[in-house]
């Protein structure tokens, strides 16, 4: 099931996304609690965020927000974070969450940009975007984390 993020969903999203920060194979720095709810929060009042269960059972979060182009005044929406967790993964939620941010999207006549940002599985993750009519535009590289 596959339903929109309310108030009181924000201490599950935030357990949810504490587990995600411990996969990154990189050493980022500790979560701060108050900046991730701030964050959820923000994306809650520019955006939407796509909650999906397993039974009842968070299992995967998709938060995506509207945003201005640096480089202009043209607006996408763009995903602040995108996260299934190990339970969730045979599943079709990462599906379910992606298209409905794509209804989302073209409900509101704008793009949608989304991002690899963890580095592990990214050709699977190409391929998972592929399939959903998404094309590749760039990466991410890190330097010094």
């Amino acid at each position: 099931m596959i339903r929109v993020a309310k108030e009181a969903d924000i201490p599950a999203m935030g357990t949810l996304l504490v587990q995600m920060h411990h996969e990154v194979p990189l050493e980022f720095p500790p979560i701060a609690p108050h900046k991730v709810e701030a964050a959820l929060r923000g994306c809650m009042q520019k955006g939407r965020i796509f909650l999906g269960y397993r039974g009842e059972r968070l299992g995967g979060i998709l938060a995506v927000q509207e945003e201005e182009h640096w480089f202009s005044h043209g607006k996408f929406l763009g995903d602040l974070v995108f996260y299934v967790a190990p339970c969730a993964r045979a599943t079709r939620i990462a599906s379910h969450l992606l298209r409905s941010a794509v209804e989302y999207a073209t409900m509101r006549g704008l793009p949608l940009l989304t991002a690899v940002v963890n580095g592990e599985d990214v050709e699977r993750k190409d391929k998972f975007y592929a399939r959903h009519g998404f094309t590749r535009i760039g990466g991410v590289y890190s330097r010094g984390l």
